[in-house]
């Protein structure tokens, strides 16, 4: 009876959930309540496979309990064991912390153990774990180290090593204290990582940045995170932050941190880290802040001699930062007075710190220790000495001054009688070697400070001031190169567009916003009197309501105010820069009324202009426009490489048919490669040979996979002869890889394949297959190749540069003449007619293209 109820329910449950669950036959479970007779009736439970099999097999419906019975056991004598060995505690003999002690530290822990067991052998019955673990046995021990390292009779070593040893028990007692948090792993993590030092220099940037993350989370969620911190982590913190590639604010925050932490937990800065928290406080604006350090340590640092240079010469610089030069000057004075060896560039913070006081006091005693460095420093000054002086002086607005240092460095080596030392001695008098202790503010003001900064007459002309300036450009001080243009106008030299139009650039580049501003309005205030001009000379023959049409839109759109000097007019150069900074942002407007502009000014438009025009057409992938602009503008204007460039990066877009790009009007492969040839035809023999050391390999390959592209196959190999020819460039693995590409292509890509399939057809096993095999003939025809070149006694390592490029080219040509035939059925001496046609259709009908298929290479076929 009960096995037709058992058999009836699974046929029940088979009929209700057979759709909904068809992985898992029924099982059924032994009702315990019920009564199966006596102790040795046994009752078996069967499974169907399928609703519809009629084989069974046999369950035991109490194995997943079993199961789960046996591992909840394994979890409690896990537990169970860990139990135990917390039972035992941390400084059993046997335990884990006591063997990861060293040799030493651990007899000296086992003696510690053994003599607290002798003399505190508990004599009721033992103790629990929680009775003494955390309270009781920590402060024993504790106290039983701290007696041991301060009883005479039990150490035979000397202080030193006595502080070491206690220095490594701390270490020890720290660790054993850490805490096990899963924010403080990652600490440890990202510390070790950092201390290996075999990464990158990205990748050690990365790690410094998640350490200092890490830091900064366990002292928020860790307790008691400053004290498990021994002084090699936190010595290696300090170094991480300390060397960071990061801006002076965030180096000196983090920085200051770290020092109020290792305050805080008693541990005192080593002297190296007191002088870079000093100078980090300094970077970050503090400079009040850093005096009062500065003074805090003075008596300890004065005291070490190896870091006593250092020290001062923080202090000279502090000073100087603070506007109290006379404090900086003193102290760099009596610094240099005690050892003669030391380094003069010290009083350069002193010389720009006196120039930024007001008044001719401060302008002489600026100037009369220049002359001492000059002094000291002889002929060690260097450029770079002269160029801190002379910026210094340049942004304080001492520009005479300035221009004087600037004179000096010019005159170093050639012309000595105009040096400014020389012209304090002839001043004076003075005989001899000039010493610095006679150079004085009461001689410079005796001698007066305008004869000795005076600029001689052959100086005198935009040459000399253009050199400074491309100098201070190239430097990145663009602002300091604007002030020597307003020192030429003071000096009345009128500066050139090129020198106003080097400065402009500067700012471009510099990027920021008032930089950008102040380019602009430089730009456009010479673009306006280059206008002035033309419509000043228009008036002349014509109505002048001419100029006032023209002149409104000047006045209604988006131009920032002249500026209120006389600027030189505009050139082709001052457009082309307002051009470039125009397209890179994208503002059409301006663009379009840029090249207005360049027509009101008559001036005509320059390969370069055009070029960044096209360039824009191709950012916005505006074939038709591109290709426009230039038939329209290369009618009047001669192109150069750089537009050839550009037209075969559009050409990749057109030719690539995996991209919605396209437009009709575009040349094909054949006639852009006829056109570029032809141009390059008409230049000069000179003009032909800039333009070869110009042509770059990624050009090269940029022509050969637009070819590749176009899967033209005689243009192809006509392009890979003749560019050989022009510019010297041949095939190398990278050329092979694209035709290799190229021939797969034609062999696995219907003609009819739609776009939106052609960029994944290349990771088909088709088309890997038919790279394989391109691939596989390509290296076959390589070994024939070589082979002959072995019968005449040659090796490939053997071959030149040329000859290898040559090899190459030999075997590709092979290669793709073979397919040539294969693929449309020719005879060799139809592919050599087609070749030739090729070679028409692009310009280079007198090109040598190789020999034609033999014998052996038909057989490939």
């Amino acid at each position: 009876m009960l096995r037709q109820a058992v058999r009836g329910g699974a046929r029940w449950y088979q009929v209700v959930h057979s759709s909904a669950s068809p992985l898992r036959a029924f099982s059924v479970v032994n009702a315990r309540r019920l009564d199966f007779g006596g102790p040795n009736d046994k009752v078996n439970f069967y499974e169907q496979e399928s609703p519809s099999s009629k084989n069974a097999r046999k369950v035991d419906p109490e194995a997943e309990d079993n199961e789960d019975k046996n591992d909840v056991e394994g979890e409690l004598s896990k537990l169970q064991q860990e139990l135990k060995t917390l039972e035992k505690g941390p400084f059993e003999p046997d335990g884990e912390f006591i063997r990861s002690l060293p040799e030493e530290d651990r007899k000296i822990a086992l003696e510690a153990l053994q003599k607290y067991e002798a003399e505190r052998k508990p004599t009721g019955p033992e103790p629990s774990l929680s009775d003494v673990f955390d309270d009781e046995l920590d402060h024993i021990l504790k106290e039983e180290f701290e007696g041991l390292a301060n009883e005479q009779e039990n150490w035979q070593d000397s202080a030193r090593e006595r502080q070491k040893l206690a220095s490594r028990k701390r270490s020890q007692q720290v660790l054993a204290e850490r805490p096990t948090h899963a924010t403080y792993s990652r600490f440890e993590d990202s510390l070790r990582r950092y201390t290996r030092r075999d990464t990158k220099r990205a990748t050690e940037e990365r790690t410094r940045q998640d350490l200092w993350k890490s830091y900064r989370r366990c002292k928020q969620s860790v307790p008691d995170f400053l004290e498990t911190l021994d002084d090699d982590m936190l010595d290696s913190l300090w170094e991480s932050q300390s060397t960071v590639q990061s801006s002076g604010s965030t180096r000196s925050e983090h920085l200051q941190i770290l020092a109020k932490d290792m305050k805080s937990v008693g541990k005192n800065l080593a002297i190296p880290q007191i002088l870079t928290y000093i100078e980090a406080l300094h970077d970050g604006g503090a400079v009040a802040q850093a005096l009062e350090e500065w003074e805090a340590y003075q008596t300890e640092l004065s005291q070490n001699k190896q870091d006593l240079e250092e020290y001062w010469m923080l202090g000279v610089r502090l000073f100087a930062a603070e506007s109290n030069p006379q404090r900086a000057q003193d102290i760099a004075l009596a610094f240099l007075a005690n050892d003669r060896s030391r380094q003069p560039r010290v009083l350069i913070p002193v010389i720009t710190a006196w120039a930024r006081i007001p008044g001719k006091d401060a302008e002489v005693k600026a100037w009369a220790l220049y002359l001492q460095l000059k002094t000291f420093l002889g002929p060690d000054m260097t450029m770079e000495d002269y160029d801190r002086v002379s910026i210094g002086l340049l942004s304080a607005g001492r520009s005479d001054a300035a221009v004087a240092v600037f004179k000096d460095m010019m005159v170093t080596g050639q012309d000595p009688a105009n040096d400014s030392t020389s012209l304090y001695k002839s001043a004076l008098g003075l005989a001899g070697n000039l010493q610095a202790s006679s150079i004085d503010e009461a001689a410079v003001n005796k001698v007066s400070l305008s004869a000795l900064t005076m600029l001689p007459r052959r100086f005198h002309n935009r040459f000399f001031f253009a050199s400074w300036m491309k100098k201070l450009i190239g430097m990145g001080e663009v602002d300091s190169a604007a002030m020597v243009i307003e020192l030429m106008y003071e000096r009345g030299v009128k500066p050139d567009a090129k020198h106003l139009n080097g400065v402009m650039a500067g700012w471009l580049r510099e990027g920021s916003a008032l930089a950008r501003d102040k380019a602009e309005r430089l730009g456009w205030s010479m673009i306006q009197h280059r206008i002035d001009a033309v419509w000043k000379r228009y008036q002349v023959v014509e109505d002048s309501s001419k100029v006032q049409v023209n002149q409104q839109p000047m006045e209604t759109t988006r131009i920032p105010k002249f500026l209120l000097r006389d600027v030189p007019p505009a050139t082709i150069e001052t457009f082309s820069l307002l051009l470039l900074h125009y397209t890179r942002r994208g503002d059409d407007d301006m663009v379009r009324y840029l090249a207005k502009c360049l027509s009101d000014a008559h001036i005509q438009p320059n390969s370069y202009f055009m070029n960044h025009l096209l360039y824009a057409e191709l950012r916005k992938q505006d074939i038709r426009g591109l290709w426009n602009k230039f038939e329209t503008m290369s009618s009047t204007i001669q192109p150069d490489l750089e537009t050839y460039a550009c037209l075969w990066d559009c050409a990749k877009v057109q030719y690539d048919r995996g991209r919605t790009a396209f437009d009709a009007s575009f040349p094909s492969a054949r006639l852009l490669y006829s056109r570029m040839v032809r141009w390059y035809s008409s230049l000069s023999p000179r003009s032909q040979k800039l333009t070869s050391e110009q042509f770059t390999k990624e050009l090269y390959d940029q022509i050969i996979r637009c070819l590749c592209l176009s899967k033209d196959i005689p243009a192809t190999l006509v392009a890979l002869h003749s560019l050989k020819n022009m510019f010297g460039y041949g095939p190398d693995d990278v050329t092979a890889r694209m035709i290799v590409l190229q021939i797969a292509r034609l062999a696995g890509v219907p003609s009819d394949t739609p776009k939106r399939r052609l960029r994944r057809l290349s990771s088909t096993p088709r088309s890997k297959e038919n790279i394989s095999q391109v691939t596989q003939l390509l290296d076959m025809l390589g070994e024939r190749k070589s082979l002959a070149l072995q019968s005449q006694g040659l090796q490939i390592e053997q071959l030149d540069r040329q000859e290898k490029q040559q090899y190459q080219l030999e075997v590709i040509s092979t290669l793709l003449r073979i397919v040539l035939s294969r693929t449309e059925g020719l005879d060799p001496v139809l592919v050599e007619a087609k070749l030739k046609q090729a070679a028409t259709d692009m310009s280079v009908n007198l090109i040598d293209l190789g020999p034609p298929l033999g014998v052996d290479d038909s057989k490939l076929l």
